[in-house]
């Protein structure tokens, strides 16, 4: 009898697995993102984690593995990920997740990008022609993906559709209900000034209000130097710098040193859904950047 009882527990949970939509997303957020619209409808991977910058991230074979079996992948765009998608997109052989199709879906393409560059020259570094792609830190950018996510999942299974619309409807409201409130507690952050140490959280601040006067690093994707540093020294004080800001994947001494030259207080941001321990989904993840900076601001 147990034997039988066994059986049957894994024939429906085989079931369930084989059923289940697979989605790929290049990041922590879109993964989050689909988790709260598709729940257990979906299986999600996501192919990198809050350590690791996807702007350099290896095509491995067991990207292109995963990536092969997807129905549907999300990923930021606007070049990114161009260092290492394009190539596990070719690999995996898949017809249905190639560019132009709409089982790819580039976030940054849904809404308006900012820090477009008005030159394109390898000697600025590594700009993004089609504007900063780190998006997801604007909630207000967030609700208009989680639309476009949710009529990509209702259009490959119909049959879930009202599932899903149903979740994002509930989505919506308590996200747009939060970003009020996190408005509201945000305001004493209003008008201050920061460094970063690239400009991967532009559209926090943005969003909050907060001016970024300078990053670490001298040009994008060039690691800070000792001149450099040594020049926002002055920068900083000059401006009124409030905080030095960097994430998980990056390395604090830059922020260190140049916090102890100046006596500003340095943190490390959570970036994206697992930054921190306490930063497990996509309301957490603005929940803990604001009370990080809000406590910094009050030591």
């Amino acid at each position: 009898m147990k034997k039988f009882i066994l059986t049957i527990f894994l024939i429906v949970g085989f079931s369930h697995n084989a059923l289940a939509l697979s989605v790929f997303a290049c990041e922590p957020e879109w993964a989050s993102l689909v988790k709260e619209i598709a729940a257990d409808k979906v299986e999600v991977y996501s192919a990198t984690t809050a350590l690791q910058d996807a702007h350099y991230i290896q095509a491995k074979p067991s990207l292109i593995a995963k990536i092969r079996k997807s129905d549907l992948v999300v990923c930021s765009g606007a070049d990114l990920e161009i260092g290492w998608l394009p190539l596990i997109l070719r690999k995996s052989g898949s017809s249905k997740i190639q560019e132009g199709g709409a089982n790819l879906i580039y976030a940054s393409q849904y809404v308006n990008t900012i820090e477009k560059p008005t030159r394109i020259d390898r000697a600025d570094g590594d700009v993004h022609p089609d504007g900063n792609p780190h998006i997801h830190l604007n909630p207000y950018n967030v609700l208009k993906i989680s639309e476009v996510i949710t009529q990509r999942l209702s259009d490959i299974n119909a049959d879930n559709a009202d599932f899903y619309n149903n979740n994002f409807r509930v989505f919506r409201e308590k996200l747009s209900a939060k970003i009020k409130e996190w408005e509201q507690k945000a305001r004493t952050l209003n008008g201050m000034t920061v460094i970063t140490n690239h400009r991967n959280m532009s559209y926090l601040f943005e969003w909050l209000k907060i001016k970024t006067v300078a990053t670490l690093e001298p040009k994008p994707g060039i690691p800070a130097t000792s001149k450099h540093l040594s020049e926002l020294s002055e920068l900083a004080l000059r401006n009124k710098v409030s905080l030095i800001a960097y994430a998980p994947f990056e390395s604090p001494k830059p922020a260190e040193w140049l916090s102890k030259q100046t006596g500003i207080k340095s943190v490390v941001m959570p970036y994206t859904v697992g930054g921190t321990k306490d930063t497990d989904n996509l309301f957490s993840l603005y929940e803990n950047s604001i009370d990080i900076m809000l406590n910094a601001m009050d030591k």
